[in-house]
């Protein structure tokens, strides 16, 4: 039922156009504009461009005394002195016959019929450009300059921004959907494009694998997660003014999720119009995204989110709920999830509310900390006892990379270096949480020091732990 109304149909009655809309009403019916010679747009499809020329060479024929100025046949033109003698001798008289738009030469009058010419641009040009509010208030030119692309096709640009539920309630045909899927297949091959340009290079003396990647293919993509996520897409949308474009349903609310789909359907939307010219479409990303990764290891840090989610997927095989409530300013979340079976008296299924978060991701990270705190301080997240380890700084690297091997940490440690002065090296260990520094001669001595300081703050945890109970 909701694909029929979608789909539209002139027997259906549709809301009328709302007041103050950013959007003006589509034509319908095959209403429009006359458009003025004079202000015939630059950017023209195939089918425009094929009659801006035919009127191109008529004027030209004007210009060479074929036709008169009001573009009827000029009797007095000698075509026979155009010609050399050869194709003199040859020549006969015949009726006039354009090379081109003959469909628009009037045999009768013997004479370009401009007023139908023009009747039959101003109906495509209908079919192209949004006939808008002035410049100052004008959406396509919002548009324009927050991607700097201009589009051919206006009403596809329209589409970019029209969500399905506006679509059936005011009688359009079709909404952004089907953009979104495209645009969201290009977003990924582009950024992909941008981070492997800045990550990778061609080792020209190495032949048996030139190509080389500073990162495996799992930290590749959390670095290409961050510029994909909802939440940088519906962020980007707010910096660039685009979300207050988006056409809503009556009832609907603004999220991160429509303006996600709204920033995917309109790069799907540019895919289409400029007939996927890669040039266009990865400058239009370029300035929708932005993709700088002059420190990518950044993006590799663990969020409580993912370690917690690990964490509780790998010891009672389900994902802790997560209930999140958007409102004007701020969201709220309530996470439930489960902790082992204990003896001190704590309920094996708890809670925790957080309040007020600036947007959905920092709600449930938020939440998610409390809730990682909550499980390390009562002891309930390793039982390090049964490891059968004993924090050796020699040995500090295997034993850290063993205790994740078994199960016990919910992510491996990652290790960060810098090398410092007087030939010492600095040495960050991160894993579940904690991190711990070392700071030592040798690039592996500093390694170990941090291994060791992230060791003992499992132990020392577990330890206080066990006291409390």
């Amino acid at each position: 039922m909701l694909e029929n109304k979608l789909k539209g149909s002139n027997n259906v009655k549709h809301k009328p156009w709302p007041e103050n809309c950013a959007w003006p009403e589509p034509l319908r019916d095959g209403a429009g504009m006359a458009w003025e010679e004079d202000f015939i747009p630059d950017s023209l499809d195939e089918i425009a461009q094929d009659l801006v020329d035919i009127k191109d060479y008529f004027d030209s024929l004007v210009e060479i005394g074929r036709l008169n100025d009001d573009y009827t046949l000029n009797e007095d033109y000698d075509e026979e002195e155009e010609l050399d003698e050869d194709e003199a001798d040859d020549w006969e008289e015949e009726a006039f016959t354009p090379e081109m738009g003959e469909e628009y030469w009037d045999k009768e009058e013997q004479c370009f019929d401009y007023d139908i010419w023009l009747d039959d641009l101003s109906d495509h040009l209908n079919l192209l450009k949004i006939d808008c509010v002035p410049v100052t208030e004008n959406p396509v030119v919002t548009v324009r300059e927050a991607i700097g692309y201009e589009f051919v096709n206006e009403n596809l640009l329209r589409q970019a921004f029209t969500r399905r539920a506006f679509a059936v309630e005011y009688g359009l045909s079709g909404c952004n959907e089907e953009l979104e899927f495209l645009g969201d297949t290009v977003l990924n091959t582009v950024v992909t494009r941008d981070m492997l340009q800045q990550l990778s290079s061609i080792q020209e003396e190495k032949t048996e694998a030139p190509f080389m990647v500073r990162f495996q293919e799992g930290d590749l993509t959390k670095i290409r997660s961050r510029f994909v996520s909802k939440e940088f897409l519906s962020a980007r949308a707010a910096e660039l003014g685009l979300d207050r474009l988006i056409l809503y349903g009556t009832g609907e609310e603004a999220t991160e999720s429509s303006r996600e789909d709204m920033m995917e359907a309109l790069i799907g939307a540019v895919t289409i119009d400029c007939d996927w010219d890669w040039d266009i479409i990865t400058g239009v990303v370029d300035k929708l995204i932005c993709v700088q990764l002059e420190k990518p290891d950044e993006f590799l840090k663990a969020s409580y989110y993912d370690i917690f989610n690990a964490w509780h997927q790998r010891n009672f095989g389900t994902m802790p709920e997560y209930e999140v409530h958007g409102y004007k300013d701020w969201y709220d979340c309530t996470l439930r999830y489960r902790v082992p079976a204990n003896d001190k008296e704590i309920h094996q299924y708890q809670r925790v509310d957080v309040f007020r978060a600036q947007n959905r991701s920092k709600a449930r990270e938020e939440a998610a900390w409390d809730a990682y705190r909550f499980v390390m301080n009562h002891g309930l997240w390793v039982n390090l006892k049964e490891s059968g380890i004993m924090p050796e700084l020699e040995n500090s690297i295997n034993q850290l990379q063993e205790l994740y091997q078994k199960k016990y940490l919910a992510q491996a440690p990652v290790y960060e270096f810098e090398e410092r002065d007087l030939d010492h090296w600095y040495c960050r260990c991160r894993c579940d949480g904690i991190s711990g520094v070392g700071l030592a001669p040798g690039k592996t001595k500093a390694k170990k020091q941090a291994a060791f300081e992230v060791l003992k703050q499992l132990f020392a945890a577990a330890a206080n732990s066990a006291r409390k109970a």
